[in-house]
């Protein structure tokens, strides 16, 4: 799965084959946003300051290694969640209660426009010979081939997507494809993949 991490109503992501810089996707209450895990800024997007800022105490707290990221990245094998995320979230707790506090802000409100950025897919469509048809949030649509997409591309999380019956599992979790066994594909990866053209 590529949740990292949830509290406060925060989820925090990390996709496979996803696009330098290394970073996070993070969802709170409809509110959606790209974050640098190197500075905690959002790089796209928009949060609540206050979560916003929680969420870049969280990157610097926790700081998960590079090295993992670069992993889930490029190499297609399971991640495991550093226990630096689970003894930061205390801390986190403790320094968000008095950003927080348990009575509604007037100042709590975006640090920008909320609208979406995030590119997700809405639909998948199983073609035939490892090949989907892809619905794209901004109404694109567009064919991904599996079999193409993994020619070059190791890691044990791929092996199962030889076989046809496999990949005619995909599901999509929070915008993007996933498999049973943990893979996920970023869907800004899928996008830039897929012959795209405007949906019927």
């Amino acid at each position: 799965m590529p949740v990292l991490s949830v509290f406060f109503g925060i989820i925090i992501r990390m996709w496979h084959d996803d696009h330098p810089p290394p970073h996070i996707h993070v969802e709170y209450q409809g509110f959606e946003a790209i974050v640098a895990i190197k500075t905690g800024q959002v790089l796209q997007g928009s949060l609540p300051r206050k979560v916003a800022s929680i969420v870049s105490d969280w990157c610097h707290i926790v700081d998960p290694p590079q090295n993992d990221c670069q992993n889930r990245r490029s190499t297609f094998n399971p991640t495991v969640v550093p226990q630096s995320i689970y003894s930061g979230l205390a801390i986190i707790i403790k320094l968000s209660c008095s950003i927080i506090g348990n009575i509604l802000n007037a100042l709590n409100h975006s640090n920008v426009f909320k609208e979406p950025i995030v590119i997700k897919v809405l639909e998948c469509h199983y073609l035939g010979n490892y090949r989907f048809e892809l619905l794209f949030s901004g109404g694109e649509c567009g064919q991904f081939d599996v079999l193409t997409y993994c020619r070059n591309k190791q890691g044990s999380l791929l092996k199962p997507l030889q076989s046809e019956e496999y990949v005619q599992r995909c599901f999509i979790d929070a915008g993007a494809l996933g498999w049973p066994n943990g893979l996920d594909l970023s869907p800004a990866r899928l996008y830039e993949l897929s012959g795209l053209c405007a949906a019927a």
